[in-house]
């Protein structure tokens, strides 16, 4: 799916972190215009000599004006959400009012039907939505070891249970990640996240629940319903340092369908830590093969 041609303009529907810097400055060598429509946890970056529209919560539904604006016809999503939007409890611009019943029935769900409702709610308008890796071209995990040190056996065992149960609980929309050793699941993602995950597996390592020398991993999935325009599994440096404060031997992702943001940076930081990180196929995607 391409972003578009040379010089067109493409709207950025930025939220927090890393990703949405990266996703500017690949539109901007694409020779795209980029537009940034800043949101929630992304309201407080800069982004100096762009244009840039900020909504909170309440004026969301202004989005479309604003993307017309500046003949925006197609759109990519990109950043962390660490809050959801409580409607119920703001005032509302007018447009947002109009919008009000759709946006109260997409919020009630899980992460992966709210990006579906809203990748709907653009393209009944005849807004494009397109993937992060559309633009930002060589981020997709590949298969196999990037890093120096490489998973053992028992490792590689950790990683396949690891991966199973991150895409059962994928397929319910529950999360995207697991921690695992060998012989047990350690620790799965639900609605707080892979950082308190993982700090709630370190906790668990300092009580002793998990054995000192028991080999933990991380496990990143890409759930089996996924829309791949929407939030694909992803590491970057922070999540790196958090796997070895929580005490794991390396993480897993899901070939060719997870990101790894500035993955020099993720290597450099894993090689500085003895950790691994590997890129794995899933069995559904060896038998479709």
């Amino acid at each position: 799916m391409s972003a578009g041609p040379r010089g067109s303009p493409i709207g950025i529907i930025a939220a927090g972190g890393v990703l949405p810097r990266l996703v500017v400055e690949a539109a901007l060598g694409a020779g795209l215009s980029p537009v940034i429509i800043a949101i929630a946890d992304g309201l407080r970056q800069d982004w100096p000599g762009l244009p840039v529209v900020r909504l909170p919560w309440s004026k969301t539904g202004d989005v479309f004006r604003c993307l017309a604006g500046y003949s925006v016809r197609r759109v990519v999503f990109c950043g962390t959400i660490s809050v959801r939007p409580d409607y119920r409890s703001m005032i509302p611009s007018l447009r947002t009012l109009m919008l009000m019943p759709e946006l109260l029935r997409m919020v009630r769900g899980g992460d992966d039907s709210l990006l579906r409702a809203v990748a709907s709610l653009f393209e009944r308008r005849g807004i494009e939505v397109v993937s992060v890796h559309s633009i930002l071209h060589d981020v997709l995990t590949p298969d196999g070891t990037l890093t120096r040190q490489s998973p053992g056996e028992a490792e590689q065992l950790a990683l396949r249970r690891a991966e199973a149960a991150a895409t059962e609980i994928g397929r319910l929309d529950i999360g995207q990640a697991v921690v695992a050793s060998p012989d047990r699941i350690i620790a799965v993602e639900g609605i707080e996240g892979t950082q308190a995950m993982l700090a709630r597996v370190g906790d668990l390592k300092a009580r002793g629940r998990i054995g000192r020398g028991e080999p933990c991993v991380l496990f990143k999935a890409f759930k089996p319903q996924q829309d791949e325009r929407f939030d694909l599994p992803s590491i970057g440096t922070e999540t790196i340092d958090q796997a070895a404060a929580a005490g794991l031997r390396g993480i897993g992702l899901t070939a060719g369908r997870s990101l790894i943001l500035e993955a020099g940076r993720v290597v450099e930081a894993a090689d500085a830590k003895s950790l691994f990180v590997t890129g794995l196929s899933t069995s559904a995607q060896v038998q479709s093969s």
